[in-house]
């Protein structure tokens, strides 16, 4: 390097010393750190925070799964409520409902009732049969009819033809609950006249016991 060439590498060496350096890596060091320090706290954050946001949404769900759960609950205890008031309404017409649909084939009480209608009608009861059910004896057939099982009757009955018309529509509109399966009108001869007889066969429901 020749004197000339050297005084020139002197001079502009002074301006590239000369370049302040210190400022950009102090500057670019703690850039770094607030860096690595924002990452590091959002880390924890996300850490610690997560299992709070998990355990909210839990109890949250919860607490909407008991607010339904009451709210059904609330729903059958007025439903409830509003069974218990009817039935004190009405409790004064079950005995009607006994009438109506008894638990026991009690056939005394079944024969006694086809009597009265008949004596309202103004007909004559020629005959009154209640069929066995199955072949059973009659204590067991009283069991098969509290058991649900319907009970099969037969009636004949005489007298003029409004009358025995009215018998059969007594039957048919009576409170007890009767299924009509059958009824014929026929005339049968009776010495030197002729009686007009009804014909009714039908079945007697009874309520099965628990």
């Amino acid at each position: 390097m020749n004197p000339g060439e050297k005084e020139e590498y002197h001079r502009s060496r002074r301006y590239f010393v000369g370049i302040p350096r210190g400022p950009r890596t102090s500057q670019t060091r703690s850039f770094v750190w607030l860096s690595i320090t924002i990452f590091t706290i959002s880390f924890f954050l996300i850490v610690a925070i997560r299992p709070t946001l998990v355990t909210i949404a839990k109890l949250n769900r919860e607490i909407k799964d008991k607010t339904e759960a009451n709210q059904l609950l609330q729903k059958k205890i007025s439903t409830l409520i509003t069974a218990q008031e009817v039935y004190a309404k009405n409790s004064d017409n079950l005995a009607l409902l006994d009438e109506a649909f008894p638990e026991k084939s009690e056939f005394p009480r079944l024969a006694y009732f086809f009597e009265q209608v008949a004596t309202a009608s103004g007909v004559t009861l020629k005959s009154l049969s209640f069929e066995r059910i199955g072949g059973a004896t009659a204590k067991e057939q009283s069991t098969s009819a509290s058991s649900g099982q319907p009970l099969n009757f037969s009636i004949a009955a005489s007298g003029d033809y409004l009358n025995l018309k009215g018998l059969l529509k007594e039957l048919e509109s009576s409170r007890r609950i009767l299924k009509i399966t059958s009824s014929s009108f026929n005339r049968v001869k009776k010495g030197e006249e002729f009686e007009l007889q009804l014909f009714i066969s039908g079945q007697a429901s009874f309520g099965k016991k628990s």
